[in-house]
């Protein structure tokens, strides 16, 4: 079944000519067409791990890209299209609304958080077509039986509403409802810890040059290393059968992701992509990896 929703994902993406590549970890689906989607595919939405959203996240601040969650249903009820959930702070949503969005640019107007359904309210809509029937703030909100405190906030910038007193809203004023940009960068980055020594070492090293680092678990490389101009990604791996594995999936994640990939092992090994090993990154300056990298 699952192979059968992915498979209706990847149909989404061809239909909205986006270039897109499989990997089994925190993500399921990278994508690109002008933006970078980071998608992962399960029926069961509940069954996305603290950690492989943490990692989603990551990965999402470094590459300026959207996370989402794409599924079928909850433990409890099946998600309902054109309808945005919440898993860990990453939007999830049906295969047919991920089709309304990246296919017809038909964006979702409800939000379901705990608490409810909700929807974003156009803050300068609300305090025009107020102005326009000539109420107060307190008069519109005795109306539409909120506090006048709420009228204000909601006024004063876009903010959440209960989906019922939107409603009540527009049948007041008119369309004060619009879409959220749910998939804004910048999410919070959360650090992960190394999982080897061998790991810490090779982040330690590429520190001691220069680079910010940050370790991710569940992807085809586990460092990501970045200046303010220079961005890379490192796999850190010990078991040269591993590095041969993921050679494939390391390749074209950097083509699609248009970034280089360096892979940093304890003994060399014969791959298509950049190859230091842990004796030659000892010496080795940030100018070096850079150089390494971009004659790739």
């Amino acid at each position: 079944m699952i192979t059968m929703l992915k498979h209706d994902v990847e149909g989404i993406l061809e239909k909205a000519d986006y270039n897109y590549s499989e990997y089994r970890g925190c993500f399921d689906i990278i994508a690109k067409r002008s933006e970078i989607l980071l998608l992962k595919v399960l029926e069961n939405v509940d069954s996305l791990q603290k950690e492989q959203a943490a990692n989603m996240k990551t990965l999402a601040c470094s590459l300026f890209a959207s996370p989402a969650v794409v599924g079928l249903h909850t433990r409890k009820e099946n998600l309902y299209d054109d309808i945005v959930y919440d898993r860990f702070d990453i939007p999830t949503f049906t295969p047919k609304t991920l089709e309304n969005i990246l296919v017809r640019d038909n964006w979702p107007l409800i939000y379901r958080f705990k608490g409810g359904l909700f929807a974003e309210v156009d803050s300068e809509k609300l305090r025009e077509g107020r102005k326009q029937l000539g109420l107060s703030q307190s008069q519109l909100a005795k109306k539409v039986k909120i506090t006048k405190k709420s009228v204000y906030e909601h006024e004063k910038k876009k903010m959440l509403l209960h989906l019922d007193t939107a409603k009540r809203l527009e049948k007041l004023i008119g369309k004060i409802t619009s879409p959220m940009s749910f998939w804004e960068t910048g999410l919070p980055e959360e650090k992960s810890n190394p999982l080897t020594r061998f790991e810490r070492d090779i982040s330690q090293d590429l520190q001691r040059m220069g680079f910010d680092t940050d370790l991710i678990h569940q992807a085809p490389f586990n460092i990501i290393a970045k200046t303010q101009k220079f961005l890379v990604f490192s796999d850190a791996e010990e078991n040269p059968r591993q590095i041969e594995k993921d050679e494939d999936y390391l390749m074209k994640f950097s083509e699609i992701v248009e970034k280089p990939v360096l892979v940093i092992t304890k003994e060399r090994v014969d791959i298509g992509l950049p190859v230091v090993d842990e004796r030659e990154i000892k010496s080795m300056t940030k100018r070096d990896i850079i150089r390494a990298v971009k004659g790739w």
